[in-house]
């Protein structure tokens, strides 16, 4: 029998919770609702894996290199120093742990965004205050309207940029505006550029250098699709990464996780077709979905936003395709759905079955 490789296992696996809860039998199944790249893993990377026996838990090297390494290479990288950077267990791991060990009360973000990064959050004791985004805007976040809930009780503003859920990139300028107004009002924003690489847009790592409020997250296991195998790091200046050190679990990183980062960072012209194949398949599937009259937001990434009807998840699960629902006023009768595309093949088969 024909092994599934890493990232096809663990779609499956959510694939078929999804259909034994609407009592259907699983059947192939394909998964537009997933955020991680359907071209990979890249090929150096997935030769890297099958090289494990799945037998043992014995690492593909014998000698691993050292979280030291990794923190060099991504620094490296980055162009900072080591003390910048702490590689960790995932991106919910900084959350959680930095509202705890900096005592944060209140946290501001937008909505929609990632629901695992709001639990991250209230498993620390912190409260959330929901800014939400809406259609009236194509579900842009307004840098004024963003700064303007920040008040005295808000310790921490995160912002996914690139939005996890909706696309939307916030410019640097303006980040960088908000981060001056997070520091007058003594407020820590967390800026998460883990669906960065999906564009060609540029990031606000080297201005952590200027304002010690600052933090950035990023993961790499998106981009290279590597579900099960975060490649996640911190930057920061070395007063919050020091801190946070001290709450990094032991063995930090298995030897896996390690080996397979570093391998990630050479895999830049893979992440450079992917984004331009992407990027083709997204104006197919939009083309087609403003054809057919279906209201659609599309901003930097190569997945969108797509107005329909609050069933539609449920009939295309039916017919074996999986999109991510967002229904913010349920009896409205309205429902915004995202979507990733894949390969053209399967996007035809969306468009038909849509």
């Amino acid at each position: 029998m024909e092994k599934l490789s890493h990232s096809t296992s663990s779609r499956m696996i959510h694939l078929e919770k999804q259909a034994k809860a609407l009592g259907k039998p699983q059947k192939p199944t394909l998964d537009f609702s997933s955020l991680f790249n359907p071209l990979g893993p890249p090929p150096g990377i997935e030769g890297l894996l099958t090289k494990l026996d799945e037998d043992t838990p014995h690492p593909v090297n014998p000698y691993p290199p050292s979280p030291q390494e990794l923190q060099r290479a991504l620094a490296q990288d980055l162009g900072l120093e080591e003390s910048w950077i702490l590689p960790i267990p995932d991106r919910l791991w900084a959350l959680r742990e930095t509202a705890k060990v900096l005592q944060l009360k209140e946290a501001l973000l937008p909505q929609p965004t990632s629901k695992e990064c709001a639990k991250a959050l209230k498993t620390s004791e912190c409260r959330l205050k929901e800014l939400i985004l809406g259609p009236e805007r194509a579900f842009k976040l307004c840098l004024g309207e963003m700064a303007w809930q920040v008040e005295e009780d808000t310790d921490l503003v995160f912002l996914c940029n690139p939005n996890s859920f909706t696309g939307y990139y916030m410019p640097e300028d303006e980040v960088e505006a908000l981060v001056r107004w997070c520091k007058d009002k003594e407020c820590l924003l967390v800026v998460d550029e883990t669906f960065l690489p999906f564009t060609e847009k540029k990031g606000v790592v080297s201005h952590v250098i200027n304002y010690p409020n600052l933090m950035v997250l990023s993961d790499l296991s998106y981009i290279l699709n590597l579900p099960g195998i975060p490649i996640s790091y911190i930057v920061a200046q070395p007063k919050t990464t020091e801190k946070l050190l001290s709450r990094l679990p032991y063995q930090n990183l298995n030897p896996l996780a390690q080996e397979v980062s570093l391998a990630s960072l050479r895999e830049k012209d893979f992440i450079r077709e992917s984004r331009i194949l992407l990027k083709k398949e997204k104006n197919f599937l939009t083309k087609k979905m403003i054809e057919m009259g279906f209201p659609v937001f599309s901003w930097t990434t190569p997945y969108f936003l797509f107005q329909g009807t609050p069933d539609l998840k449920e009939r295309l699960l039916k017919s074996g395709m999986l999109i991510k629902k967002w229904c913010p006023s349920p009896e409205a009768g309205l429902a915004y759905y995202r979507v990733f595309p894949r390969t053209r093949a399967e996007n035809q088969q969306l468009v038909e079955a849509l």
